[in-house]
């Protein structure tokens, strides 16, 4: 086009717009520009699909050589493939709404490991840290009364890096203070830090241990369910050549459609099934 537009001192032909040849040429760089942008657009498409593809490879492969706890053994999950909901037009509708609820369900763990504990819990906890704390800090005046010595007074000691032209560690001891302020003001501590819990506490989204396991273990088993369901429309979109892949955070289990099952040690008692053997990952038997 440069060539055939450009002025002959330029080295070119000095063609009009309106000439066939130039007409003809930009019929053509336009089409190949068209071709390039198109082809651009799958290779990013293809590389994303790939990407995506190759992490749950890898998700799968370190799990399958690593992953599965001792004792255990892998079992074929039949999992039917779910019927289309009303407003999903197509499996890949059906997907992404497995998907949304994957990420619902990952956000409502994420919120119980994240809940603050108990004020009750705290309070309790607290105090056990200061009374150890202060029976640490305790100084003996055993050398004093009987050898008329000094007071002991607890010390701790504390390591720290020497930067000069060779790198070491130093150790020293030096006076507990903290401990010892503990044993002085015990009581005065632990109503100071009462007032903080209090401030800082939040019963209302508080979860005790027990109550934090036993909602997340029922989040994640639930999280397992609906990634099982968008595994087998997966394999199924896949089928049909759709244009679909697995994330690569899909937990291996459901895109393999295995479960993992413990065997109890027989020692010489008979086991039943049932509890010889149960869902781990799904915490259901």
């Amino acid at each position: 086009m440069k060539r055939l537009t450009d002025h002959a001192q330029d080295g070119g032909f000095g063609l009009k717009p309106d000439d066939r040849r130039v007409i003809e040429a930009q019929r053509l760089l336009d089409k190949l520009t068209a071709d390039f942008k198109r082809v651009q657009e799958l290779q990013e498409v293809r590389s994303a699909a790939w990407q995506t593809a190759s992490g749950a490879l890898a998700a799968v492969e370190d799990y399958v050589r690593h992953g599965v706890p001792g004792n255990c053994k892998l079992e074929v999950v039949e999992i039917e493939v779910p019927t289309l909901a009303k407003g999903e037009n197509s499996l890949l509708d059906a997907i992404e709404n497995r998907r949304r609820r994957a990420r619902e369900l990952r956000a409502d763990a994420h919120r119980i490991r994240s809940a603050p504990y108990p004020s009750a819990y705290c309070r309790a906890q607290m105090r056990e840290q200061i009374e150890a704390l202060a029976m640490q800090g305790a100084p003996s005046v055993s050398s004093l009364i009987e050898l008329d010595g000094k007071i002991e007074f607890q010390t701790q000691r504390v390591t720290s890096e020497v930067h000069a032209e060779r790198r070491s560690l130093a150790f020293t001891e030096v006076p507990d203070a903290l401990a010892l302020v503990a044993w002085m003001h015990r009581d005065a501590l632990i109503a100071a830090l009462d007032r903080e819990i209090a401030v800082e506490g939040d019963d209302k989204a508080a979860l005790s241990h027990e109550a934090r396991q036993q909602r997340e273990a029922e989040a994640m088993g639930d999280l397992l369910s609906i990634e099982r369901e968008e595994a087998a429309l997966i394999w199924t979109a896949q089928a049909q050549g759709l244009p679909c892949e697995f994330r690569h955070d899909t937990n291996p289990l459901a895109i393999l459609q295995l479960r993992l099952i413990t065997v109890a040690p027989n020692n010489g008692h008979a086991s039943s099934p049932e509890r010889a053997s149960f869902d781990l990952a799904g915490g259901r038997r």
